[in-house]
Order: C-alpha cells, then structure tokens, then sequence
C-alpha cells in the first residue's frame, strides 16, 4: 500500500493565522502533500508572549475545523521538559514514519538558521523538508531531501504584528479565522496584562 505523503508543520502559532492553513492548504492542493500536520511547540519554549499550549493547540483545532487534510498533533506541546528540533523530529518519525511518507515544513527563514541548531548534521540528514520561501528569503541551496516552495503571499504579516494589533484591539479578521478571534476574546488571551 502506497504511504500518504504527510507534511509535518512546526510553529509556535501564536495565534494560528490565515496564512498558516492557506499554505498548508496550498501543498495539498498542487498535489506536493496529501495531508498536513499541524505541530505546536509546548509551553517549554521560551518566547516572550507565547500563550499556553492549550490554547495554541485549541485555535488551531478551530482554525482547521471542517477540513480532513488538516490536523494538529500535541506530540510535543503536552512535553514539560525542554524539547530540540531534534527531538521533536524523532517523536514524529518514531510514531508515523511506517504509515506516511514524511516532509518537514518550516519557512525559508528557519532553514536559513537551522546550522545554528543541536544535531544539524543528523537532522539535514536524516528527513525530508519542505522549505516556504518567504517574502525576504530565498532558498540557500539545491540539497535532495529539500523541496523549495513559493508561499504565494503578498503580504507577510507575523504573528507578532498581528499580537500588537490584538492589543490595541485592532481589527485582525483579514489575518485570524473569526472563530479564533471570538477564542481569543472569550480567553483574554494577548491582552496587555498578560505581557
């Protein structure tokens, strides 16, 4: 039987934007994936604003809601204890490498900085990726086991960006699902008090 091909998105998503699910929407629409993985970090990274992993687990749940292709998997958001890119890598390959044919997406601008992490070599080595070429990155090298996609995105807001605006209670419905907006409000989430 011929393994699905499953992309494996890591991210904070804080919050899970439009961007987000367009992208990975995009990879099963041109046929480069048949599914996507979403993959939320755990409350163990350190990042300044980043809101508990439940949340961030639960807005993706919203924001994927109705679409089969897209799931969210907690393996590493339920760790307590610190995880690498390395070991979050081994979780997912250890749990779904005989049933999926397995791609890592990250944005050109963590590729570009994956020298910098623990075990480079083994990871580079070790899995397939998909690598979103971002507005002010372009692909650094022609490696096999890499996949260089256009985002197709004329404007690349970040979550930070749309953070800021959610404190000044600006309108972010052309960047947030609407449902994921009202879990904010409902949870006070990005409010100045929390910062």
């Amino acid at each position: 039987m011929k393994k699905e091909k499953i992309g494996f998105f890591g991210g904070c998503f804080n919050p899970p934007t439009n961007v987000h699910i367009q992208l990975a929407n995009n990879l099963i629409d041109n046929k480069i994936l048949d599914k996507v993985i979403f993959v939320p970090v755990g409350d163990y990274y350190e990042k300044k604003n980043l809101v508990p992993a439940i949340h961030r687990f639960r807005m993706l749940q919203i924001a994927c809601n109705g679409n089969s292709k897209l799931k969210i998997e907690d393996i590493a958001s339920i760790h307590k204890d610190k995880l690498y890119a390395t070991d979050t890598f081994k979780l997912i390959f250890n749990k779904y490498n005989k049933i999926a044919d397995m791609y890592l997406i990250m944005g050109s601008d963590n590729f570009q900085k994956m020298p910098t992490w623990k075990n480079y070599q083994e990871i580079i080595s070790n899995y397939k990726f998909i690598v979103i070429e971002r507005l002010k990155h372009e692909g650094i090298n022609n490696l096999s086991n890499v996949i260089y996609v256009k985002s197709g995105q004329t404007e690349d807001i970040s979550s930070t960006c749309i953070r800021n605006k959610l404190q000044r209670d600006e309108d972010v419905s052309s960047y947030l699902n609407m449902e994921v907006i009202e879990y904010i409000k409902k949870n006070n989430l990005y409010c100045n008090h929390n910062n």
